[in-house]
């Protein structure tokens, strides 16, 4: 099997797929929205108890197997090979629909190196209304600042607001209308963005290692230049101590610990085969015990590092425009494709700070899309290992696997395509399923395979047994995380909205579909191993669960 040169471009491909828009956007938009830094005492607990040890799982397991998802789980606990099926079919979702937020990212760097007045700050182009208005932002601030109210005249539009939602966009009233296909500069910005990902993995782990030696340093680089930039900016401190000043009271709401959980396991990418495919390609004596927990608090520092860079300039967002924090940041893309822009724009030499930014994103988004997409490739080819031989075997798979990819993702870049993109990342790659597959991947190492069996495997690779710690975070702290936070989850469910739009009952429904997609490989499989297995249902059960295929070689 092919690895990598060397254990830094292992680092380096981690530390690009673990860090991407969930630290630059989610994490600071959690943050102010559950307490500010009191959000980090429910984050940190989980960090410790959850995520660090998942984490770890799922490298180690690569490595020991030298083996994807899929065949790992396959051997190691056959009655819970749903759970790499599952995290697969989440991959397969998140391959399809995240490409769609590199185009976007690609469409304003293309704007921002354009000689000229910045599109998303002027009127009169021929996307504008006649409501568009460029507001005076510096006018009138000390009034502006005693201003409490959040609300914007409903006769007029800005023209941030509608370069997103008139050009990029092109966004109809609803699902219900999902338009055509005739946004020809997203489909370019769509199309390059997928030749570059086939660029990164048509040679493996090779490529790939190269690759990450400028998308994961160019990010921390760009960042600290931004950061650097922002808190010289007046009012940039106001937005810091927003960002870190605990409101402890919203430690007893139930929706803080369900965020906080969720966001672990979305931005460390846990039950998404990568960490798996990664681990793969390491040396079998290669101390992934070390790395994963390094590389772990790394992400989590990133997500705080990055929170400071956002804050900053929206301090001096709120400062500039006499509007409170809470009314300058919004939810999603809004954050990063509208208010976001107008930040930079008010600095000087407005389109540096705007490459500099949308390069950010585009980088960040590569490392995580072409990880995705590699361990697709790496899955396909160790279940057809044949397929993958001749002289440009993994060429030809990896240019079919991002084809497919391509074609499925057509809908994302129709008028309708946000509401599109809104289930997607709302149903069928966070939130319910993620936490399902984390649940049972912990029965399944700390109840199944047996924690202690694992550890053995561990020392064979890494010369010594982990910490005793994580024999109880397999055993009983992932998995009751887990299962508390997906309760919540269920408690707390409510319908889908984008901005003022509810969407219709039939479409959540079909965001259960993606979430039940992933979400049913699990006894699905399980009842599968029952039946092949023989004796009553009581015996077959034992033998799968309580014997736990002792007689099974795992390597």
């Amino acid at each position: 099997r092919e690895t990598w040169a060397g254990k830094h471009e292992f680092i380096l491909a981690l530390v690009g797929y673990s860090v991407g828009l969930g630290n630059v956007w989610r994490f600071p938009y959690l943050c102010y929205d559950n307490g500010g830094g009191a959000f980090l005492i429910p984050y940190l607990i989980f960090v410790l108890l959850a995520g660090i040890p998942l984490f770890f799982l799922e490298i180690s397991l690569g490595q020991f197997t030298q083996q994807s998802c899929i065949e790992v789980w396959s051997r190691l606990a056959p009655s819970m090979k749903g759970v790499a099926y599952g995290s697969a079919v989440v991959n397969f979702m998140c391959a399809i629909y995240f490409v769609i937020v590199m185009s976007w990212s690609v469409l304003y760097l293309v704007h921002s190196c354009i000689p000229g007045d910045l599109p998303w700050t002027t009127c009169g182009n021929w996307w504008n209304s006649e409501e568009c208005r460029v507001a005076d932002i510096r006018r009138n601030v000390t009034m502006l600042l005693n201003t409490t109210s959040c609300s914007r005249s409903n006769l007029t539009t800005s023209p941030e607001q509608e370069f997103w939602s008139n050009y990029v966009l092109r966004q109809t009233s609803g699902i219900e209308n999902m338009g055509g296909l005739d946004n020809w500069p997203l489909i370019l910005c769509f199309i390059a963005s997928w030749v570059v990902i086939y660029l990164c993995v048509f040679k493996g782990a090779r490529t790939s290692g190269k690759v990450v030696y400028v998308t994961a340093i160019a990010p921390y680089v760009l960042l600290t230049i931004l950061l650097v930039r922002g808190l010289t900016l007046e009012g940039a401190w106001d937005g810091v101590v927003y960002f870190l000043k605990p409101d402890l009271s919203k430690l007893l709401d139930s929706k803080v610990w369900e965020q906080a959980g969720g966001q672990i396991f979305y931005s460390y990418g846990i039950c998404f085969t990568v960490l798996y495919a990664f681990g793969s390609y390491n040396r079998f004596n290669n101390n992934c015990y070390k790395q994963s927990v390094i590389l772990a608090s790394t992400c989590s520092l990133t997500s705080v590092f990055a929170s400071l860079v956002v804050f900053s300039i929206i301090g001096h967002m709120s400062f500039v425009q006499g509007k409170s924090i809470e009314c300058v940041a919004t939810e999603g893309p809004g954050l990063v494709f509208q208010v976001y822009p107008v930040g930079l724009s008010l600095l000087p030499v407005p389109h540096l700070w705007s490459v500099l930014f949308f390069a950010t994103l585009f980088m960040v988004g590569i490392d995580t899309q072409f990880a995705g997409v590699e361990s697709c490739v790496t899955i396909f080819l160790d279940m057809w290992p044949q397929v993958g031989k001749g002289k440009y075997g993994r060429e030809i798979v990896s240019a079919l696997v991002c084809l497919l990819f391509m074609i499925l993702g057509l809908p994302l870049l129709t008028n309708g395509g946000i509401y599109v993109f809104q289930l997607f990342n709302n149903y069928a790659v966070s939130g319910i399923a993620l936490l399902w597959l984390a649940f049972f991947q912990s029965i399944a190492i700390g109840w199944v395979y047996g924690v202690d069996r694992y550890f053995e495997n561990v020392k064979s690779m890494v010369g010594y047994y982990p910490s005793r710690y994580f024999k109880f975070c397999y055993r009983f702290f992932a998995p009751g995380i887990s299962l508390f936070i997906f309760i919540f989850y269920c408690v707390k469910y409510t319908r889908l909205t984008l901005g003022d739009y509810v969407f219709p009952d039939w479409a959540n429904i079909v965001g259960w579909l993606f979430s039940l997609m992933s979400m049913l490989c699990v006894p699905a499989f399980f009842i599968a191993e029952i039946y092949k297995s023989k004796g009553s249902l009581y015996e077959r059960f034992i033998i799968i669960i309580v014997l736990r295929y002792e007689g099974h070689e795992f390597r």
